[in-house]
């Protein structure tokens, strides 16, 4: 494990840019012409080294994250992303309260169902620089009174450019079936506006997990999943809370949930894992990438980037024949998670793209809203492909 830890450090070293100045600038001797001259090219040296001042941030995977007041964040299934150059990262994401986790399997029922509650909220963090300690609480994105009813689950947020607003999805069920809610607003930060209350995706009243996703040319699509069956990708309207019906092909591997789609050097990336319902051994990772969002999709050769035999210590009971148990019960994923998001993430080096997952079943308090994440960058091959995940205690950025 150390031996995988120092090379995992050696990977993610990075050498970016020092966040502190300081320093003189003497100019006493000049004459006032150059004085002055000099004035000008200190302001903007200044405004310049502003501009691209970064932050060298160690993100821990063996502590929680925490916000400025000390207290555990509590920012599951959520997006983790920036819409303005300068501007916080926003995480909009599930709060799933101070209730104690189940005892022995993650979709067990315990006194008072955690996971599983009608009062669970929408809530939204933002960070300048994504470190444990700066994220601030900012509120929830709509309140339950202007939800519709029902146990509610992954909530997602995009920038829709073609009408300037943004747009929160999340799906829920409640006794007349599983369902996808719409909301709009101005800001980032909320309140949201209830849109739609039954998004027309083609598998109407039998949806599970999703992603949003919004290409360079302002078209958006979702990519979802028939309640842990197959998954596919749709289209959506210019106002984001519609499907206009043209869809991929479905993906043939069955089973699976939690998908995340992106673009990275004009391939389209479509990731997901089998079923795993809050369980604790945590889920694998199948690749797909095509060169057109809606398809077709060709799956990575090599199989799942995240699972793995005796790779990894659980600490509690894992669900049987969920996650990397599906194909194999002799393996638990790498990252001890489930994929919650890839946020793309700006430093000094470059741009990269941080695989996020939920460790469910693994708060250090027993309770269900303080289940911690797993952080790492993915690392892709010159083709494109993405190599196989692995645990890192830690690693460095220099984040902008």
């Amino acid at each position: 494990t150390q031996s995988r830890s120092s090379a995992a450090s050696d990977v993610y070293k990075r050498q970016g840019i020092n966040a502190e100045y300081g320093g003189g600038f003497p100019v006493s001797s000049l004459s006032p012409m150059k004085q002055h001259t000099s004035f000008i090219s200190l302001v903007f040296i200044v405004l310049s080294l502003s501009f691209f001042t970064c932050k060298k941030v160690t993100f821990d995977n063996l502590k929680p994250r925490y916000d400025i007041n000390g207290q555990i964040i509590d920012a599951h299934d959520g997006t983790l992303q920036k819409f303005t150059k300068g501007g916080p990262y926003y995480y909009h994401a599930m709060q799933y309260g101070l209730y104690p986790e189940p005892a022995r399997y993650g979709c067990d029922s315990s006194p008072d169902h955690a996971g599983f509650r009608l009062d669970h909220n929408i809530s939204i963090y933002a960070s300048f620089d994504l470190s444990s300690g700066s994220w601030r609480y900012v509120g929830n994105s709509i309140e339950i009174k202007d939800r519709p009813a029902g146990i509610v689950y992954r909530p997602h947020v995009v920038y829709n450019p073609n009408s300037n607003r943004f747009v929160l999805w999340w799906n829920y069920f409640n006794a007349s079936g599983h369902w996808y809610a719409a909301a709009v607003s101005d800001r980032p930060e909320g309140p949201f506006e209830l849109s739609e209350a039954a998004v027309n995706v083609t598998r109407l009243n039998e949806t599970g997990d999703f992603s949003l996703f919004v290409d360079d040319d302002g078209k958006g699509y979702v990519i979802y999943v028939r309640i842990c069956g197959e998954m596919l990708i749709e289209e959506l309207t210019l106002d984001m809370v519609h499907s206009t019906g043209k869809s991929s092909p479905i993906f043939p591997t069955p089973i699976v949930e939690a998908p995340m789609m992106f673009k990275r050097n004009r391939i389209y990336y479509a990731l997901f894992g089998h079923c795993c319902c809050f369980c604790e051994q945590g889920s694998g990772i199948f690749v797909y990438t095509s060169r057109n969002p809606l398809g077709p999709y060709v799956l990575q050769q090599g199989g799942n980037i995240a699972c793995a035999s005796n790779e990894s210590r659980v600490f509690g009971i894992p669900s049987p024949f969920q996650g990397c148990q599906y194909d194999n019960p002799a393996t638990t994923s790498v990252t001890r998670s489930q994929q919650n998001f890839v946020a793309v993430v700006d430093t000094a080096d470059g741009v990269e793209y941080i695989y996020t997952g939920d460790r469910w079943q693994q708060a250090p308090d027993g309770i269900k809203g303080h289940d911690p994440q797993y952080w790492m960058p993915l690392r892709f091959r010159d083709d494109g492909t993405i190599e196989h995940l692995f645990w890192v205690d830690r690693f460095v950025l220099d984040v902008l």
